[in-house]
């Protein structure tokens, strides 16, 4: 979602330059940590192995190093177990996949029902599509509504612009946004601020959110 948006540059971090193969598929390390010491936004994966991530002095470190002077660091699913481990969650509830419900314990926090957490200027979520859901909250933050409605289209219709009056619709309800919050964010959000633009989708019967 991140690489469809004009002028952000998007680098992988790890300790090691090149390709890191996974089980569930792999990524591409193009900067050393030492590299990347001033990010503007953080995204933490989850997936298999987090157990061993979350032990990773070298990983956990520069996520210490880099909150405080990042805008914003997300972590979808069992990422959010990494983010315990480098102790930003201060304790509070989190989000995380259900399976991963113990080892973040094992680091002070909870796993909360909800699927999208706010601690501080941490955003975590419990994978899936709520991963796309703070990608999009995300990018509403920091560029605005514009840049949400122009990521949608370009995600619904990679071979040309959508239809004008779906496009005017849109442009509507991103005039009725609320304005960005001002000050310091909430510990915990219990009723996550999602405007029109971003559709958040129904939960299943017997859910909560």
């Amino acid at each position: 979602m991140f690489d469809k948006l004009d002028g952000v540059e998007l680098v992988g971090v790890g300790a090691v330059l090149g390709p890191v193969e996974g089980q569930g598929g792999g990524h591409h390390v193009d900067k050393l940590f030492d590299d990347v010491l001033s990010p503007d936004i953080v995204l933490v994966p989850g997936g298999l192995g987090c157990e061993r991530t979350a032990k990773d002095d070298h990983l956990v470190e520069w996520l210490q190093a880099v909150q405080p002077v990042c805008q914003w660091m997300a972590a979808s699913s069992t990422g959010t177990v990494v983010v315990a481990a480098a102790g930003l969650l201060d304790e509070h509830d989190a989000a995380t996949h259900w399976l991963a419900t113990p080892l973040l314990e094992s680091y002070g926090s909870s796993a909360s029902a909800e699927r999208i957490v706010e601690v501080g200027r941490i955003i975590t979520c419990e994978g899936k599509i709520t991963a796309l859901h703070v990608a999009l909250l995300v990018t509403l933050r920091v560029f605005g509504p514009t840049a949400v409605l122009d990521v949608k289209e370009a995600l619904a219709h990679p071979n040309g612009p959508a239809d004008p009056k779906k496009r005017r619709r849109f442009e509507s309800l991103a005039r009725r946004s609320p304005p960005k919050r001002k000050g310091p964010a909430r510990p915990r959000n219990r009723e996550l601020e999602a405007p029109d633009v971003i559709e958040l989708e129904p939960l299943r019967p017997g859910s909560s959110g």
